[in-house]
């Protein structure tokens, strides 16, 4: 008896050494492999990158504050990311597939405040200044030497191209030429 467990022992002490060795010792003996990694993707355009920008939400929303959106959001998203609006908020009042632009400032009214549209809000006529970026047909249509169809070509700037950067980008639009930008300067923003 003592002959069969010495010769059990033998065969699995030699497998348990075969795992042993086979486990710990390294493939191709010493030397070592080296792991670079490579980007899947070389071929990673510029316009494959997303685009942020920062937007100011106040008023009566659940989570007012700053928010890091993509390019091409709408209000309605902003909203969705704000937590939505408080039951006090008027949400007739508001655009909601307003186009947002990079530092802007959004506010939702309630029932109780006294502004109508968001575009009013942003753009102050009584003090002559119009926001090129917001303003209604009707509002550019009361700047010199705008008339209705220029005031359309406007809004159809802002729809394809995107809002304007500075004042002076209002030569862009066609029907707008140095002279008209003289005369209107003075009496826009954006």
């Amino acid at each position: 008896m003592k002959e069969l467990i010495k010769r059990y022992y033998i065969y699995v002490t030699i497998f348990v050494i075969l795992i042993l060795g086979i486990i710990f010792i390294p493939v191709g003996g010493e030397e070592k492999q080296k792991i670079e990694f490579e980007p899947t993707n070389n071929n990673v355009q510029p316009e494959d990158i997303p685009e942020y920008m920062y937007i100011d939400i106040k008023g009566h929303v659940k989570n007012p504050g700053v928010y890091k959106v993509l390019v091409n959001y709408r209000l309605f998203q902003l909203l969705k990311l704000a937590g939505g609006t408080t039951s006090k908020a008027d949400t007739l009042a508001i655009n909601l597939s307003l186009k947002l632009h990079d530092q802007q400032v959004v506010y939702i009214p309630s029932y109780e405040d006294n502004y109508p549209i968001i575009s009013e809000v942003v753009d102050d006529p009584s003090q002559g200044v119009i926001n090129i970026n917001s303003a209604s047909l009707q509002l550019l249509d009361t700047l010199p030497g705008i008339g209705p169809s220029t005031a359309q070509s406007i809004i159809d700037y802002r729809t394809e191209v995107g809002f304007f950067e500075s004042v002076e980008d209002i030569m862009n639009v066609t029907g707008i030429g140095e002279s008209t930008y003289n005369e209107i300067k003075d009496l826009i923003t954006v």
